[in-house]
């Protein structure tokens, strides 16, 4: 447990306050530091990502929400995602051990391109999209998800397009982030690659995650949530591109 990187704590701290606020975030945040600072491995990071997003999801579904998510959807989804998370698992197996530098590249282009997704607001389809878009998005945020335990960009921009309420989108992503934690955390396991450091560090960001959650509910900041939201996407941005450039040169 001496080996546990505490200054990673304090990016669980903050991941976890921003998310709770803005609904957004918390796992860019975790890899982008974990990388930037080379505070842990990035297989290491994701695992504790998976694990504590999964505990957030879980939270947010409890009392029934779930019984709103677009089942249909979400079905066509994870027929793309489960295969391609299983992939993103062994990309990064692979090339953290033998091409660091294009695994940093990618993860600081991905930071940019969800920063960049998160500003944009999409346009509301008349009606909902083709089985075909949530099983191609499926793919894309599967192999995200396996890299680097961030599913949830390229499925939130989707949703956000269909011409459902609001708590219906809601309950559609958490529904996401919990099965594609579930999953990516079972093929972790059952791949053998999970090690005492990925579990202790999963087991201390719990109180971290769960503190700055009350936290945030209790004393909301006194700016808007859009603000802090912009905010800290620009940051981010930053982030990634500073990875990248780290990656290249």
């Amino acid at each position: 447990m001496s080996d546990i990187p505490f200054a990673l704590l304090a990016f669980f701290v903050l991941g976890s306050y921003v998310q709770t606020v803005t609904g957004f975030a918390f796992g860019l945040v975790v890899m982008s530091a974990a990388a930037l600072f080379s505070l842990v491995s990035l297989e290491v990071a994701a695992f504790a990502v998976s694990v504590l997003s999964l505990i957030n999801s879980v939270t947010g579904l409890a009392g029934g929400l779930w019984r709103e998510a677009k089942i249909k959807m979400l079905l066509v989804f994870f027929l793309g995602s489960i295969p391609a998370t299983a992939y993103g698992v062994y990309l990064l197996s692979s090339l953290e051990s033998g091409a660091l530098h294009w695994l940093q590249l990618c993860l600081g282009l991905t930071i940019m391109l969800a920063c960049g997704m998160s500003l944009i607001k999409p346009k509301k389809n008349p009606t909902d999209s083709k089985p075909w878009a949530f099983f191609l998005c499926g793919g894309f945020a599967g192999v995200l998800g396996g890299l680097f335990a961030t599913a949830g960009p390229p499925i939130s921009y989707l949703m956000y397009r269909q011409p459902v309420s609001l708590s219906v989108i809601r309950a559609s992503l958490l529904s996401v982030f919990l099965i594609s934690c579930l999953t990516r955390i079972g093929i972790t396991t059952v791949a053998g690659q999970v090690t005492m450091e990925m579990i202790w560090l999963s087991v201390i960001g719990v109180p971290c995650v769960v503190v700055a959650t009350l936290v945030a509910k209790r004393y909301p900041p006194n700016v808007q949530p859009e603000t802090i939201k912009r905010a800290a996407m620009v940051l981010l941005f930053l982030s990634g591109i500073s990875l990248s450039l780290k990656a290249v040169l």
